[in-house]
């Protein structure tokens, strides 16, 4: 294996224990592999303030891949470097395929996180496991949310669908990736939905930043567990899923490290520092 330069990583389910927190451990592997030159990069389905601050705030972290791909930001210089949104046509055929399903809407736009009212009352019903208190952080309520989007005609980086009844957000998922075939159609915890841009997914920000960065695509690494992360596990040199990652990233993978609960990401990248050494 080429010397691994670049190394991409989701948080919820593969970074972070399931109670949303960064293990010591693999935060003094992580700064270890920053000692070492390796380029870390939190690729996530939440924006950037979502990544959670002791990790966000390091000096070794200075590239976000956030919304599933929507955008690739440089903390360093504040700015966005590459960006993919649904446009509000996109947005009102979104709200069109919903009208009767049984969940919540979220939605990501310039940064910031929205949602309706009634919708805002109704989270904690529909907040995945260690996921309500994050969200009520991260979402700001307006009256409507469809017209908001569709009044204001900008673009969005994701919309999310969160569901109360498991089998129905499989029903719900199966029906969008055929009525939504355009989009970037995913899923990043047990009971959501994620809608991006077609262009917006983490193999194309992944591709994106390691062009930018002059790195050769043999020498970028990737893990992940959810369904937004197969495109970047395909993508990168080394695709490594989690024991616990769903069956689309297990066979999207290279490799198969210990679960989230396990700190298996703090497993593999020490491999990458020992084959690095030899």
């Amino acid at each position: 294996m080429n010397r691994i330069k670049l190394i991409a990583f989701d948080l919820d389910g593969t970074l972070l224990k399931d109670n949303k927190e960064l293990a010591p451990e693999t935060m003094e592997v992580l700064r270890q592999a920053a000692e070492a030159g390796i380029c870390l990069v939190p690729t996530t389905g939440r924006l950037y303030d979502g990544v959670p601050e002791e990790l966000r705030t390091q000096p070794f972290i200075r590239y976000v891949i956030a919304a599933n791909g929507a955008e690739v930001y440089d903390a360093k210089e504040k700015k966005s470097l590459y960006r993919a949104e649904l446009t509000p046509e996109e947005v009102r055929r979104f709200f069109d395929a919903v009208r009767d399903v049984p969940a919540i809407v979220g939605c990501y736009k310039g940064g910031q996180g929205l949602m309706g009212r009634e919708d805002m009352e109704k989270m904690e019903a529909f907040a995945a496991r260690g996921l309500f208190r994050m969200m009520r952080r991260v979402y700001t309520q307006v009256e409507d949310l469809e017209a908001y989007l569709l009044e204001t005609g900008e673009t969005v980086q994701k919309l999310m669908l969160f569901f109360a009844d498991l089998e129905e957000r499989v029903r719900v998922l199966k029906s969008m990736r055929e009525e939504l075939s355009d989009l970037a159609v995913s899923s990043s915890v047990e009971n959501n939905i994620e809608v991006n841009a077609a262009a917006a997914h983490k193999g194309a920000a992944l591709r994106f930043l390691y062009r930018h960065l002059q790195i050769e695509r043999t020498e970028t690494a990737a893990f992940g567990d959810g369904s937004n992360d197969v495109s970047m596990l395909m993508e990168a040199g080394a695709g490594i899923a989690m024991e616990n990652a769903c069956q689309e990233a297990k066979k999207a993978a290279d490799r198969i490290t210990l679960s989230n609960e396990q700190n298996g990401v703090a497993h593999m990248i020490k491999e990458f520092l020992n084959e690095a050494a030899v």
